[in-house]
């Protein structure tokens, strides 16, 4: 292996795709940590790489995912989960703005930077599209030999809609039933805790939003992606490689396609070993240690100009990738802190090598 990007090879050679997909989803809960950024910009190097190493030309395509709950309820009776997502609490033209708001200056900046050009789409949008509509039925189908794939402890993987009065949804699904299924889509029945029971269809050409559990929808947007003309290739953090096992063996159930190449990136690490956290980071629950910088818990507190930050991101990056080593590890926001201090010194054999980051770090 002389590069990260050499884990998608095989599949690009067998394939010859005309142009590739990077896919890389970011939950809008809040203001990104290092360790989202870290990812995002992975995407952008990884897709020129791509570009230089293999001559194909590469697509980043960020999703949003605006089904993140902005607030939770909880029912007095039965202690049953209702959930609030992003996109009902704010509506599209605000989820946008805290797209912009968070990841705007740093994408623009990383395209130019890289010459890859990028799209951002909600979940919201993507899962009304036709193609959806479909992988959702074609999982529906295939509900029992999926379920204990996709929900090994219990085998239960709930569908939920939203009640079509207040936006709220239960999150478990509890007390929702399917009433019928075929080709075309399904429909089911759900309860509110305020507007009691409503009837929603999820066929193609129907407009109901769907919530569905986290390996349960990254199988179906898998399957859309490997529906376009680009390659997909899944960008993810190291601590996502657990999960993904899963959704490759959910893929050997299906007759027509192979699970998508995937590289996984850095994890930016708390002094416990855990990966940051937007909302243990929220509630003050992170352990972090005393060379913990504010910025890289809330990127939004970098003092200096974005073009700085975006720019440090870039070369320590560049540095992770410079070997498959650096790239296939974790990071504490310790080392992170050293790194950026001492970045191309010479005085540590096991730091990532590179150019020298210019103009110093703001603490």
């Amino acid at each position: 292996m002389e590069h990260s990007i050499d884990f998608i090879g095989p599949q690009l050679r067998a394939r010859t795709p005309e142009r590739l997909a990077l896919y890389a989803g970011v939950q809008i809960n809040g203001a990104p940590h290092l360790g989202t950024n870290v990812m995002q910009t992975a995407a952008f190097l990884l897709a020129r790489a791509a570009r230089e190493r293999f001559g194909t030309p590469a697509v980043v395509r960020f999703g949003a995912l605006d089904n993140t709950a902005y607030e939770t309820r909880r029912c007095p009776a039965t202690g049953t989960l209702y959930e609030l997502s992003y996109h009902h609490a704010l509506g599209p033209d605000r989820v946008a703005e805290l797209v912009e708001r968070f990841y705007g200056g740093l994408f623009d900046a990383l395209s130019a930077a890289t010459g890859v050009p990028y799209e951002v789409e909600t979940y919201t949008r993507q899962q009304r599209s036709r193609t959806f509509r479909e992988e959702l039925a074609a999982s529906l189908i295939r509900r029992e030999q999926l379920r204990w794939v996709l929900a090994p402890s219990h085998g239960r993987v709930p569908v939920s809609f939203p009640c079509p009065r207040c936006g709220w949804l239960q999150k478990y699904g509890e007390h929702t039933e399917l009433l019928s299924l075929d080709s075309d889509g399904a429909r089911f029945a759900a309860v509110c805790l305020d507007h009691g029971r409503y009837v929603a269809e999820a066929g193609p050409g129907t407009d109901a939003w769907v919530g569905l559990t986290t390996l349960h929808r990254n199988l179906v947007k898998e399957r859309v992606a490997a529906r376009d003309a680009a390659m997909p290739v899944i960008v993810k953090g190291a601590d996502w490689a657990p999960g993904c096992r899963l959704v490759d063996e959910a893929f050997s159930y299906y007759p027509d396609a192979a699970a998508p190449p995937r590289v996984f990136t850095p994890v930016i690490l708390s002094e416990s070993g855990a990966k940051l956290s937007k909302t243990l980071i929220r509630e003050g629950a992170a352990q972090l240690s005393p060379g913990t910088r504010p910025w890289m818990l809330d990127t939004t507190a970098w003092p200096g100009p974005a073009g700085d930050y975006a720019h440090l991101l870039h070369e320590l990056v560049s540095g992770m990738l410079s070997e498959p080593r650096h790239f296939e590890r974790g990071y504490t926001t310790l080392e992170v802190a050293r790194l950026v201090r001492e970045y191309g010194s010479g005085t540590d054999r096991d730091r990532p090598p590179g150019t020298s980051l210019t103009g110093g770090v703001p603490e």
